[in-house]
C-alpha cells in the first residue's frame, strides 16, 4: 500500500518530503563517508564506524566529492529545466568540472575517466566499456524526479545512464536499482522492499547483457554468503547492486545499512552513495544520525534542493496529468 492510500493528504505529503531530504542526505552522507575508505584494499585498513573524512583526496569531515556533486548537478538540472536536458547537465558538469562549481569543498575532486570523457567527446560517444555502478547516485536523482510515473523515470535513468555509461549490463542494473528507489519513495517497507516481485525491472530481458541463455545475474547476490564482498569484489554495476541489497540485509536502520556498503574499501564512495540515497528514502531524513548531518557540508543546501525537487516532480506529473484530459 502506497503513502497516498494509507495516509491523510498531510501526512503523505510530509513523509514524502521527509523520504526525498533522506535520499538527497543519505547519498551525501553516503559519498562522504565512502570516500574515507575510497580504493583501498580489503584487510588493509580498520573498519570505519564514523564520519572521519580524509581518503585520497584529504577531504575535510562531512564534505563528499563528485557522486554527490553530479548527483546534485541533476537534481539541480531537473528543477531548473523540468525535464531532462542532456544540454543543461552537461553544462553543468563541465562547470563543475573547470572551476568546481557545486561542489563541496569548491574543488572537482574524484571526477571518473568515464565521465571525463563523456565531457570530452560529442553525444552519443560514451565508452562502451565503463561498467562499474558509477551512475547509480545519478540515477537515484532521475528516479525521485520520475516518481509516479515508472515508465518516464524509466526513460530519464536510461539517458542520463547512457551519458557515461551505455553498456546494457549497466543500464539493466541502474533500472533495477531506480525500481528499489521508486519502491522505498512510495512507502515499501524495509521487509517488502527486497522481496522479488518488487524488483520487477529484473524480469526485463537481459540477455543482450549477460548472455542468450544466462539469467540475469541481478538476483544471485542472495546466493552470496557475502553479498557485499562479493559485489564490491565484481567492481561493477550489477556488483554495485549486490553490495546495496545486500547492505539493506545488514542490521534494520540507516547507520547500519551505510556502514556494511562502504567497509569494504574499492569503489566504497559509489557504494555509500548508492547505499546512503536508498536506505535515505526508506527511512527518511528524521532517521539519519544527527551527528553526521551536523557536519555534512552544504546541508541546509541540499534540503532545499530536496524540497524543490520534490515539487518540481509533482508539477511534472501534474503538467502530463493536464495534458492527457485535454
Amino acid at each position: 500500500m502506497s503513502l497516498a492510500t494509507s495516509l491523510s493528504d498531510h501526512e503523505a505529503a510530509e513523509q514524502l518530503r521527509d523520504r526525498f531530504r533522506g535520499l538527497l542526505l543519505g547519498l551525501a552522507l553516503g559519498d562522504a563517508l565512502g570516500s574515507t575508505l575510497q580504493h583501498r584494499r580489503p584487510g588493509t585498513f580498520n573498519r570505519v564506524a564514523d564520519l572521519l573524512g580524509g581518503g585520497p583526496f584529504d577531504i575535510p569531515r562531512g564534505a563528499w566529492t563528485d557522486d554527490a556533486a553530479t548527483a546534485l548537478h541533476c537534481a539541480e538540472s531537473f528543477i531548473a529545466m523540468g525535464r531532462f536536458s542532456v544540454e543543461d547537465i552537461g553544462a553543468r558538469w563541465t562547470r563543475w568540472r573547470q572551476s568546481g562549481e557545486g561542489a563541496a569543498t569548491a574543488q572537482c575532486l574524484g571526477i571518473s575517466a568515464a565521465l571525463a570523457s563523456a565531457l570530452s567527446r560529442r553525444p552519443g560517444m560514451a565508452d562502451i566499456n565503463a561498467m562499474d555502478g558509477e551512475p547509480f547516485p545519478r540515477v537515484a536523482i532521475a528516479a525521485a524526479f520520475g516518481l509516479g510515473d515508472a515508465e518516464s523515470a524509466r526513460h530519464m535513468v536510461g539517458d542520463l545512464t547512457r551519458l557515461t555509461h551505455p553498456s546494457a549490463l549497466v543500464l539493466h542494473a541502474a533500472d533495477a536499482y531506480m525500481s528499489l528507489i521508486l519502491n522505498a519513495l512510495d512507502g515499501v517497507s524495509h521487509d517488502r522492499l527486497l522481496a522479488p516481485p518488487l524488483t520487477s525491472s529484473d524480469t526485463i530481458d537481459a540477455q543482450s547483457a549477460v548472455g542468450e541463455k544466462a539469467e540475469s545475474p541481478l538476483q544471485q547476490w542472495r546466493q552470496q554468503v557475502d553479498p557485499v564482498q562479493a559485489g564490491s569484489a565484481r567492481g561493477d554495476a550489477v556488483g554495485t547492486y549486490w553490495v546495496v541489497c545486500g547492505s539493506l540485509t545488514a542490521g534494520s536502520s540507516f547507520k547500519a545499512h551505510l556502514l556494511a556498503a562502504i567497509n569494504t574499501g574499492g569503489q566504497s564512495d559509489i557504494q555509500g552513495a548508492a547505499t546512503g540515497a536508498l536506505a535515505g528514502a526508506l527511512y527518511g531524513a528524521r532517521s539519519l544520525p544527527s551527528h553526521w548531518l551536523d557536519a555534512l557540508f552544504e546541508r541546509e543546501r541540499i534540503e532545499v534542493i530536496a524540497d524543490r525537487l520534490l515539487v518540481s516532480s509533482l508539477t511534472r506529473l501534474l503538467d502530463e496529468s493536464l495534458e492527457v484530459s485535454r
